[in-house]
């Protein structure tokens, strides 16, 4: 996961980044940054299609931020990306809680994880919310879809992950 936030550096800008250089990778689990890439594209991955889709990527940061969607994730799938983001658009998460959450589900320096989040907050209003989290999908998109065929394959995912953190590195 922590390469996914890389990612968000490396996109909204590189003065945050060579900031948190020396704590992108501080995980009290030792986890290597190819096992986390791996282990949070595998959790985005909900229906093992080899494909990461914006619905993926907004349904896990909804479980991230403590939205358990049950019964209402068949709702989600069969949404338009508009009619998703236009649901989600009053869904934010505030710093603290973002950070409590993700640093127990994937172990990271708490430095780390509030300059990932102070990079998620595009607007600088103290919160993280679907929009957001659709402009990184964007960036992702337009950095690593290697084909061009308008989708994040599992391979694309992790090589572009991977090509963030060693500009980071």
């Amino acid at each position: 996961m922590m390469l996914y936030i890389c990612l968000a550096f490396a996109v909204f800008g590189a003065s945050t980044a060579q900031d948190i250089g020396s704590i992108c990778h501080s995980n009290r689990l030792q986890h290597t940054e190819d096992q986390v890439i791996e282990r949070i594209v595998q959790m985005m991955n909900t229906d093992f299609d080899s494909v990461i889709s914006r619905k993926e990527v907004l349904v896990f940061f909804a479980e991230l931020m403590g939205i358990q969607l049950g019964g209402l994730i068949n709702l989600v799938n069969d949404m338009t990306n508009e009619q998703l983001l236009e649901a989600a658009a009053g869904v934010s998460i505030e710093k603290e809680s973002f950070s409590h959450a993700w640093h127990a589900r994937f172990h990271d320096n708490y430095d780390f994880v509030y300059a990932t989040f102070d990079r998620f907050d595009i607007n600088d209003d103290g919160l993280i919310n679907a929009l957001e989290i659709e402009a990184i999908v964007n960036s992702a998109l337009a950095h690593g879809d290697k084909n061009h065929d308008g989708k994040l394959e599992t391979e694309e995912l992790v090589t572009f992950l991977e090509s963030i953190q060693k500009l980071l590195s």
